[in-house]
């Protein structure tokens, strides 16, 4: 059986908290020298089976310990320490060996010890500077900001500890630009040559005690960079809460399901799907991951909560059941569903040419603009030519095959079937009444479904 879920619901209480000031999903990173998790998000590859198609080495090593997470999260390495003017609390909360994930568990992956962590060349100005800029997706103020370099001889094939860095500059609460970036001048030992990690803690004066740290891998060179530059304004979108990510009695899956989390214009018309599949790893974490899949590649969604003390939206772990979705079309809808892995779900059959509407997996191979392309993953309205050098759609020399239609059962306007199953476009008659279905579907009941559910009634 499918096990859908659709809520549609203003909030207007909620609303509001979606306008106060400080809009973001989480709260940022380095820019420049760009930290590791960031480097890793920007080369992709990571929504690939196994990760096989991120380019980079010690990439690949952070996500075979902590999968997507560290990347998709690139904005929130952080830890929250009350007493965070004391080093030794500090130091306490992040131990040695984690300092480049916060001392978080679940982003362990980003204190792989590597040679392969792609390093930004810098070049000190005449002051012997650099212009650090932050990305702050939620500028905090009150804060301050400590900057570590890592001494001379250190040991790149070991795990960074506290004792491997001395404080080299400070900043106090630095206002943050309208681009809703931080540029900060930071002086580093003139006479420093090779590679380095600087080690950035970005800490909020708050009752929290919310501070972020990053690693960010450098060579320092003659003909290196020495500023981040400048960016445009980003645009803030109003949310909408929609209703509860998780609702109560949602069942449990099995390994090997897939949970399905579909996204509705207000014209009911599907903006977005996004699966996981159920492993070991992930049978208890999978909601979290879920959400943060869609809330990274679909800006017009978000799950998650609103943080009153923090000022930003964020997933809320431990009480899963307090999550919303939220998104920039208050008419918008969705849907939650599992699919029970032995269930084979037909994708529309790709044809020669690429279609904006069909799905296509990886190993499918598309026309599009007079070449060839291969997918390397799930993708639906990804654009060939659009995705970039490590993105979904890469070109090949392989040419796109027509597949046979499969045979499709005739359900016509026969009458619903529980054991049935049913395709987008499929009617059945239920009590009486004309059902149309608008997605693959068994076992869910017409007139059960909702307004914007699988099942519809028939013009």
């Amino acid at each position: 059986m499918l096990h859908a879920v659709v809520k549609k619901l203003r909030l207007p209480g909620l609303f509001a908290c979606a306008l106060l000031p400080g809009l973001a999903n989480a709260h940022g990173w380095v820019e420049f020298p760009e930290a590791r998790q960031s480097i890793c998000y920007e080369d992709g590859g990571f929504w690939s089976a196994d990760g096989q198609d991120i380019p980079n080495a010690a990439c690949k090593a952070a996500f075979d310990i902590s999968g997507t997470y560290p990347f998709v999260q690139r904005n929130e390495v952080a830890m929250l320490v009350k007493d965070f003017r004391s080093m030794a609390e500090v130091k306490r909360h992040i131990p040695d060996g984690t300092l480049c994930s916060a001392g978080t568990e679940a982003k362990a992956g980003l204190n792989v010890p590597s040679s392969q962590w792609q390093k930004t060349r810098i070049t000190l100005d005449k002051n012997n500077q650099i212009e650090l800029l932050f990305n702050a997706t939620a500028p905090h103020n009150p804060s301050f900001w400590e900057f570590y370099l890592t001494k001379p001889g250190y040991d790149h094939s070991q795990a960074l500890t506290w004792n491997d860095l001395e404080l080299v500059a400070t900043a106090g609460n630095v206002a943050v630009d309208s681009d809703r970036k931080y540029r900060i001048n930071i002086t580093l030992p003139a006479d420093r040559k090779g590679d380095a990690i600087l080690y950035t803690r970005w800490q909020r004066d708050d009752p929290a005690g919310e501070g972020f740290y990053n690693c960010s891998d450098i060579t320092f060179t003659t003909d290196g960079d020495s500023g981040g530059g400048t960016g445009p304004d980003p645009e803030i979108p109003e949310l909408t809460a929609l209703g509860y990510y998780i609702p109560q009695g949602f069942p449990t899956p099995d390994l090997d399901d897939y949970i399905s989390f579909r996204g509705f214009d207000s014209n009911g018309q599907e903006v977005l799907e996004e699966r996981i599949l159920i492993t070991h790893q992930n049978r208890d974490s999978w909601p979290e991951l879920l959400a943060l899949q869609v809330s990274d590649k679909h800006k017009s969604f978000t799950i998650g909560i609103w943080h009153e003390a923090m000022g930003h939206y964020m997933f809320d772990r431990e009480n899963l059941y307090a999550n919303q979705v939220w998104a920039q079309d208050p008419k918008a809808s969705y849907a939650l569903s599992l699919i029970p892995g032995d269930t084979i779900v037909p994708p529309p059959l790709p044809t020669g040419q690429w279609d904006r509407e069909t799905v296509y997996v990886e190993g499918d191979v598309v026309r599009h603009d007079e070449q060839n392309w291969l997918a390397h993953w799930w993708t639906q309205g990804d654009e060939p030519g659009t995705t970039g050098e490590w993105g979904v759609w890469r070109l090949t020399d392989l040419q796109p095959e027509e597949p046979e239609e499969p045979e499709v059962p005739e359900t016509g306007d026969s009458n619903w079937s529980a054991g049935q199953t049913y395709y987008d476009g499929d009617k059945v008659i239920h009590n009486g009444v004309q059902w149309r279905a608008h997605w693959w579907t068994k076992g869910d009941e017409p007139g059960t479904t909702g307004e914007w559910g699988v099942w519809r009634q028939a013009e």
